[in-house]
């Protein structure tokens, strides 16, 4: 399917996906895909379900021979010039079929979630006796590489296995969501990254990606050269940024130990964060078990998730970009004015693609306000 370009590639299928079949890659209208790093990544797949061919009369040739059904893994490859981009990797959850009341108004919108929601459906009891968080992740993922999933582990800031004989850590949910509650606790992210290969995958579970090299630049009020092209906006939260403060007990000495974090330690995207220009809200720290320096490493988590307190949003035209902007990582932003110009986490990348077209709304976040770069990759 070419749009504007670019070239997409549809595969689907039970066990092995493989590219679809000619009569229903011809139906496709539209993709959206979500990509996160705070929630599972989706997609919709929006094609024409009117009623033709040899079984139009028994049933909608979408439903009766298809390889898009629930529980299918569908992948979706991106190619600009000759470099394919793995944009998804997942697994069909839902369909819809709307029949429409005119004709070339039927449409099955067929749904799905990215792979990590195979981590998600079965709720199970375990213990892990001595094994610090790092360690239970990696038993946890261990299972799934079977599935094509591999992990990328992250050891967190403090590694303090707990005594067997003070406290067994338990496992109460699924494995997602018990790992997904170790990354937030470390002030870490857990999500998959789609490819690099299709049908594979890499759950990553460590820190925010906020070093290394930035993604192209998004420009704005640059005349051609501009590739945002709606309005770009950012708004402010005095209220995002905490401190955290309280006391602990240590288990070695039994003396109540003072826990404060007042300041983000990750590193910096703006050279003047909000916190320093507005009251910060402080926090108890409501934590009892842990030793003084998990407890520590607990409320800088918790400092840490609340710093990027301003927030833009805009959306790209694909073929101007040209390139497939991601989340879960840095970009780039020039034309705005130093205030807003600089370097920016990527939260969130909605694609949109259709016949001709091919957009992306993104989300992006950091601590404060100016550029710390004097220039950004275009």
């Amino acid at each position: 399917m070419a749009l504007s370009g670019l070239l997409l590639t549809v595969l689907a299928g039970g066990t092995l996906p493989v590219p679809l079949p000619e009569p229903v890659l011809s139906r496709l209208r539209g993709i959206t895909v979500t990509e996160t790093d705070s929630e599972r990544s989706a997609f919709t797949l929006t094609l024409d379900a009117g009623r033709s061919g040899p079984l139009a009369a028994f049933d909608n040739p979408l439903l009766a021979d298809s390889p898009l059904q629930v529980g299918a893994r569908v992948v979706l490859v991106v190619t600009l010039g000759a470099v394919p981009t793995v944009l998804f990797d997942g697994i069909v959850t839902q369909t819809e079929l709307k029949p429409g009341g005119a004709p070339g108004a039927a449409t099955l919108d067929v749904q799905g979630e990215d792979v990590s929601c195979l981590m998600d459906l079965e709720e199970r009891s375990a213990e892990y006796p001595a094994q610090s968080d790092f360690v239970q992740v990696q038993a946890i993922l261990a299972p799934y590489q079977a599935q094509g999933i591999a992990p990328l582990v992250i050891p967190a800031p403090v590694t303090e296995p707990p005594l067997p004989t003070e406290q067994v850590p338990t496992q109460q949910t699924t494995d997602l969501r018990h790992v997904v509650a170790l990354a937030q606790r470390n002030g870490y992210v857990a999500y998959v990254i789609p490819g690099p290969a299709p049908g594979t995958s890499t759950f990553y579970w460590g820190p925010p990606v906020r070093i290394g090299l930035p993604q192209p630049a998004l420009s704005v009020d640059l005349g051609a050269q501009s590739n945002v092209t709606s309005a770009l906006t950012f708004r402010a939260d005095a209220l995002a940024p905490v401190a955290m403060a309280g006391d602990v007990q240590d288990p070695g000495t039994g003396q109540s130990v003072p826990v404060l974090a007042a300041v983000s330690l990750r590193p910096p995207l703006a050279a003047v964060p909000l916190s320093a220009a507005t009251r910060v809200r402080t926090r108890l720290l409501r934590e009892s078990g842990p030793g003084t320096a998990t407890a520590m490493s607990r409320a800088q988590a918790a400092v840490d998730a609340g710093a990027d307190a301003v927030v833009g949003e805009g959306e790209l035209d694909g073929a101007r970009y040209g390139s497939v902007l991601r989340p879960r990582g840095l970009v780039g932003l020039r034309g705005a004015g130093w205030s807003y110009d600089g370097l920016w986490y990527v939260r969130q990348v909605v694609h949109q693609l259709g016949p001709g077209s091919y957009t992306q709304k993104f989300t992006i976040a950091r601590e404060g306000y100016g550029s710390t770069v004097p220039v950004v990759i275009v």
